[in-house]
């Protein structure tokens, strides 16, 4: 199916030259001694240091504008880099932000909260949300968020609700067109992937993934690596955006089931955010070997998990690894202690 068909009916605003590079991770591959590895450097959007949100934004922003939106309200943990890339997408285009932080408010401004208060977000620290209405967040019913819209309504602004992280079918849409621009990346090169792994959090991003492999009628196998942990299994809901995002564009496939997702748990640590020693090695290991900046909160981990499932031997010579790099390194410098 031709991907560039299906995403050209949709409003979209570019934020970021694209393509991103696929490079080849000569060193890494070397020292691991498993399969060749490349990286796919979607941390090198254009949007605030980048990361993979600015793929989903375009979508997301272009349909806030269509709506006549002024103001953009979305939520996420203080060192957000889904928050980071919205606010500074909403003030490039002009509207106001507001992001509500899950935690306290930090004694000194580091990392992506030092960004979000220079790019001027109003930022509502809170505590106590618990998982079961982030989930309800990214479902759509919005139990949070709409709360902050309607007193912004009142004020007789225009608010545009931004799904947490992004993980709607229309933010899919991002990544569906990032696997049409890694066909073709691959092709150029004469590579064949075997495995696309990436960091899975709120399931956006693999969700978009599975819904391009499957337009592309790709062979290669998408492996998320969890970075938090999940009321239901990953699996579960992956599958379910996934169909939703087809129905969304009209194509009438195979239903996708959670036989077809693949989510690893193993190198969640203690939870969202939680540093691992892995995602630490992870981190100095992409770094001395290939120049590469991870974070521990999702490409560390991703990495990790990597590395890991390599060491272990699931991932052999005679495998090619995609590695999608989401980005998230601005972290951390809200956590020098770590390194």
């Amino acid at each position: 199916m031709d991907i560039k068909k299906v995403i050209a009916k949709y409003p979209r605003i570019h934020l970021t030259p694209l393509p991103t590079p696929l490079e080849f991770a000569p060193q890494l591959t070397k020292m691991l001694g498993g399969p060749k590895i490349y990286v796919k450097r979607d941390d090198l959007t254009a949007i605030a240091f980048g990361g993979n949100k600015t793929r989903k934004l375009e979508f997301l922003m272009a349909d806030a504008v269509k709506q006549n939106a002024d103001t953009v309200i979305t939520l996420g943990g203080v060192q957000s880099n889904w928050v980071r890339q919205c606010v500074a997408a909403a003030r490039k285009l002009g509207m106001n932000s507001v992001a509500v932080l899950e935690g306290e408010m930090p004694q000194v401004y580091q990392g992506n909260v030092l960004l979000d208060r220079i790019f001027g977000a109003q930022l509502i620290y809170d505590s106590n949300i618990t998982q079961e209405l982030e989930d309800q967040e990214i479902q759509g019913i919005c139990p949070i968020t709409s709360k902050v819209a309607e007193s912004y309504r009142q004020r007789g602004k225009h608010p545009y609700l931004m799904p947490l992280g992004g993980a709607t079918p229309l933010g899919n849409l991002g990544y569906i067109n990032a696997v049409d621009e890694l066909m073709y990346q691959m092709d150029e090169q004469g590579i064949h992937a075997d495995y696309l792994i990436a960091g899975t959090g709120t399931g956006g991003t693999q969700a978009g993934i599975e819904c391009g492999l499957r337009l592309a009628n790709a062979s290669a196998k998408m492996l998320g690596i969890s970075v938090s942990h999940h009321t239901q299994p990953k699996e579960v809901e992956i599958a379910a955006l996934c169909n939703t995002t087809m129905e969304f564009l009209g194509i009438h496939e195979q239903p996708f089931t959670p036989n077809d997702i693949s989510v690893n748990y193993d190198y969640v640590g203690e939870g969202y955010g939680a540093v691992t020693d892995a995602a630490i090695e992870a981190i100095h290991m992409a770094a001395e070997l290939e120049g590469l900046i991870l974070c521990h909160t999702y490409a560390g981990k991703a990495f990790a998990g990597m590395v890991d499932l390599i060491r272990r031997g699931v991932l052999t010579r005679d495998h090619t690894v995609v590695f999608i790099h989401t980005g998230g390194g601005v972290g951390n410098f809200a956590h020098p202690e770590l390194f």
